[in-house]
């Protein structure tokens, strides 16, 4: 009887295995599919997060370039305005090099007109600084802005995968106390067998 319970037992136990194990693979197969997926996924967005970064900080390094060559190019019509440019040319003063600020190009002027100059020069960086805070600040916002909106479209994409990926998981960690269940099963009912076989295996004693 022994032998019978054991021999159906293995086989069913074997069957169980056998399928549990089949699923395990599949799981396996799928989970490291979405492991990719989601490493790939990451790689993707990190480097969307970095070429924006990059394309927003081109973007204000231009204006500022914009900005600075507007405002010189502005002092240095109202310069030339007030000068003229045959006064300028008749001194020897370099309309360019006053814009920039060279002091020994002013101290060609007369002491009134330098010391307008001057002050023109001053107004213009600090219209300069004052125009390119206020750049920064909207750029830095729109960068902001920007980052949210890819993170948000990256969560998007990712949450699916990880929720599969987490699901997936715990699946394989079932499958393994199953498969460690069913292989106990199995062994017990091959020992179960072995001990059946044994038992009917008559008896001699040796004597006639």
């Amino acid at each position: 009887m022994g032998f019978l319970l054991g021999a159906f037992g293995k086989q069913m136990a074997g069957k169980r295995l056998r399928a549990l194990q089949a699923r395990m693979m599949n799981v396996q197969s799928r989970l490291r599919r979405a492991t990719r997926d989601i490493e790939q996924m990451e790689k993707f967005w990190s480097r969307v997060e970095k070429d924006n970064k990059n394309m927003m900080t081109m973007a204000m390094q231009a204006a500022n370039i914009g900005i600075q060559q507007n405002l010189q190019s502005s002092v240095f019509n109202d310069i030339a305005n007030r000068i003229g440019q045959e006064t300028a040319t008749a001194k020897g003063i370099d309309l360019a090099a006053i814009r920039d600020g060279n002091l020994q190009e002013i101290s060609k002027l007369g002491s009134t007109e330098a010391q307008q100059f001057t002050e023109i020069l001053a107004n213009n960086r600090t219209q300069s600084t004052y125009v390119q805070q206020a750049l920064q600040a909207a750029m830095q916002q729109q960068m902001a802005m920007q980052e949210n909106m890819i993170e948000a479209q990256k969560e998007a994409q990712l949450m699916p995968l990880k929720d599969l990926e987490d699901d997936l998981q715990t699946e394989k960690d079932s499958l393994e106390s199953q498969i460690q269940l069913a292989q106990a099963d199995y062994d017990g009912c091959k020992e179960m067998e072995k001990a059946g076989a044994k038992n009917m295996v008559p008896q001699y004693t040796g004597q006639g």
